[in-house]
């Protein structure tokens, strides 16, 4: 009757090793060795938590080829809120080119003729990009990202940058945006799992009263039913105010919510070669 048993499915689970790394290992193995793929996974924040030159990071690193580690895709990515920066990724480009260039002086002089016209320009052409303004318009994208992937274009990551922004400044009912949320990443989620593809999105923070006290906090934006449709979540904020006189540039990464792996919180650093682990000192 049925045509398969947990045991299958953990051996397939431990056999996939499609996942986009991001530079940062402690983050890599908080969220079970990268960024899956089939999944949707979310990064959560204030303004300047990181989550953009999270998604530009890895844009490049999907591009990485197999025989260093990467997927050897491309990435297509949603701008919703004009934070995308060209020069910044042509940046984490040419430091990703020098990273390659060193595993294969080091480790592997046998693959130096695949990296030998690698140059910072051939990782940006394997990123499309694409402004949206209108949550209409990106139903449409999706729609015709269908036909796209049976066409043969190996996109590997779907990055929408930011995703709560474009709900909340295109749709004012409340209802109306849980079910166009919930018809969009349905449909997205279905593609992934059918093309084997990394969804990246992210979310802005919101502040939500406390029923019956005078307290708030600050959660996700979009609801908790939206929560239900992310695989992996990932919270993106500053460290400490003590931590953070000695290097602004170091933040947290908190795993809320992981189907691999328990809670926890890793540090990361936004360089200008982009997103890597903090050295401890």
């Amino acid at each position: 009757m049925f045509a398969k048993s947990c045991l299958d499915l953990w051996k397939e689970e431990t056999k996939q090793t499609n996942n986009i790394i991001t530079f940062c290992r402690d983050l890599d193995q908080a969220m079970g060795n990268g960024v899956s793929v089939g999944l949707i996974t979310e990064f959560c924040g204030p303004p300047g938590s990181g989550k953009t030159q999270m998604c530009l990071q890895l844009c490049i690193n999907v591009q990485i080829l197999p025989q260093f580690g990467g997927l050897g895709g491309k990435a297509l990515y949603f701008d919703t809120n004009f934070n995308f920066d060209p020069h910044r990724l042509k940046e984490i480009a040419a430091a990703c080119v020098r990273h390659c260039q060193k595993l294969v002086q080091i480790h592997r002089k046998d693959l130096n003729h695949l990296i030998e016209n690698l140059t910072a320009e051939t990782f940006l052409d394997g990123v499309y990009y694409k402004h949206v303004s209108e949550f209409s318009e990106l139903t449409n994208e999706v729609a015709q990202l269908e036909q796209t992937l049976k066409n043969g274009e190996k996109i590997k990551l779907v990055v929408i940058d930011s995703l709560s922004f474009i709900i909340r400044n295109s749709i004012e009912s409340t209802l109306e945006r849980i079910r166009v949320n919930h018809r969009l990443l349905t449909q997205l989620h279905a593609l992934a799992q059918q093309y084997k593809f990394a969804i990246v999105i992210t979310n802005d923070v919101t502040t939500r009263i406390i029923s019956g006290e005078s307290a708030s906090v600050i959660v996700p934006a979009l609801g908790e039913s939206h929560g239900h449709k992310i695989n992996q979540r990932v919270l993106l904020g500053p460290v400490s105010s003590q931590r953070a006189e000695a290097a602004t540039d170091i933040f947290v990464a908190f795993v809320e919510k992981s189907l691999y792996r328990p809670r926890m919180a890793v540090n990361f650093q936004i360089s200008a070669f982009g997103i890597r682990g903090v050295r401890n000192k």
